[in-house]
């Protein structure tokens, strides 16, 4: 009896620290949630295309530049005007050893210039406000260009998203093929080796799906550093076709008519034309006025006001050659402006002639790819549908997986393409704001 009282005793003393453990406690919802993953900011086309508009490195440099170009037409400007200057001025000379008498001399001055006849002034201020204009206008162009190029990496980034889902897909097509190769190896029905080539197919599409994934990063972060934007995780829209209603001709018209470097180009050739009058106008005559006062006191006493006034006309006689050598250089460089606007012209036209022939490619491979993604789907339901019934190959589904596969990309890579063909025309024309 008293044995079996502590066998008793002793199996509650064992039992008692299960218990313990087994009672309340802090449950599962008490425990710390796990850390989720950052949210992904999206950015969209439009605050892609704003952002390059405004703070692109190419802009923001080419805005300096062009302060730069007006703070040199506001100094050219500034020798057409009047200049006024006061003085306040002390002396005492005592070297008579030199020859010079003993004096001292406190007093306060003011003085004034007027340029009455400068050609040569005026016309290169004339210039140096057309040169301002054009590296405004050269603004423009750069803007242009940026958000042109902000446009293409945006597209290379949706891109590389359409990619990645297509080879995710077709991972997802390879691993369903695989497994019905398992239930058939395992129900006696497929020889056994298929696995192999079966696990090396669906090794295959996880590498191009790795790729894809780092491909869609790479784009990220190169659009990322074009904006300077610094996002640790960036999601883009969806890619999709873009609407587009325009002419190859009301493109062009506009291309000739405001494309930025087309229009910078013209300036550049005011200015240089400018220059050349600007150049020829220092052989002429020029005259200034000038005028100054005198207001203090000075020993030996010479009085306490006074004052002059000066006309000064010059008429350059002989210079070396040195202004008709200014000459011939502001002619040349008249020449290669005029050069350069041709070329440009040329481009602008050959620009809209190019990117208007790859919309109409990128347009008609987005019905192809269209319908020979439709195709392919088609053919993988059906292969599919034969292997499950046991009347199809396993060469017949794996065709129709790696067909499938490539009809995704295509297709994405044809809208891409698409979208691109319009921005390049839009970039053709001038339109800083498609």
């Amino acid at each position: 009896m008293r044995n079996a009282a502590l066998a008793v005793i002793l199996l509650f003393a064992l039992a008692a620290p299960a218990s313990a453990q087994t009672g309340p406690g802090p449950s599962a919802s008490a425990q710390p949630p796990s850390a989720k993953p950052p949210p992904v900011a999206t950015l969209t086309l439009a605050q892609a295309l704003e952002r390059a508009r405004t703070a692109a490195f190419d802009v923001r440099i080419a805005q300096a530049d062009a302060a730069v170009a007006a703070a040199d037409a506001a100094s050219s400007r500034a020798m057409l005007r009047p200049r006024i200057a006061l003085s306040a001025n002390a002396l005492e000379a005592n070297e008579p050893q030199l020859g010079m008498p003993v004096a001292r001399q406190a007093y306060a001055a003011a003085s004034i210039s007027v340029p009455l006849f400068t050609p040569s002034s005026a016309l290169a201020a004339r210039a140096a406000d057309l040169t301002a204009l054009a590296a405004r206008t050269t603004v423009s162009g750069v803007v242009n260009d940026a958000v042109f190029s902000a446009a293409q990496a945006y597209r290379r980034v949706q891109l590389a998203d359409a990619v990645l889902l297509a080879r995710n897909a077709a991972v997802t097509d390879q691993e369903n093929h695989l497994r019905v190769t398992e239930q058939r190896v395992a129900a006696g029905k497929t020889a056994r080796y298929l696995l192999a080539r079966d696990r090396a197919a669906l090794a295959s599409a996880q590498q191009a799906q790795e790729d894809a994934a780092s491909e869609r990063d790479r784009a990220a972060n190169d659009l990322s550093a074009m904006l300077g934007l610094a996002l640790e995780s960036m999601g883009v829209e969806p890619l999709a076709r873009d609407a587009f209603s325009d002419t190859r001709d009301a493109a062009l018209s506009r291309a000739l008519g405001r494309r930025p470097a087309l229009v910078a180009a013209e300036q550049r050739v005011s200015a240089s034309l400018a220059g050349v009058a600007a150049a020829r106008g220092a052989l002429r005559p020029s005259a200034t006025f000038t005028a100054q006062s005198y207001n203090g006191s000075s020993s030996p006493a010479l009085g306490r006001s006074g004052g002059q006034v000066e006309v000064t006309a010059s008429l350059p006689i002989a210079d070396g050659g040195s202004r008709a050598a200014a000459s011939a250089k502001a002619r040349a460089e008249y020449e290669r402006a005029v050069a350069a606007r041709d070329q440009i012209r040329a481009g602008v036209v050959r620009d809209v002639a190019n990117a208007w022939r790859e919309f109409e490619a990128a347009s008609r491979n987005i019905a192809t790819a269209t319908s020979a993604l439709g195709d392919a789907q088609e053919q993988l339901r059906i292969a599919t549908l034969r292997e499950s019934i046991g009347k199809g190959t396993a060469a017949e589904v794996l065709d129709a997986v790696s067909m499938a596969a490539s009809a995704r990309e295509t297709i994405a890579r044809s809208i891409a393409r698409y979208d691109v063909a319009i921005a390049a025309i839009h970039h053709a024309a001038g339109d800083i704001t498609p």
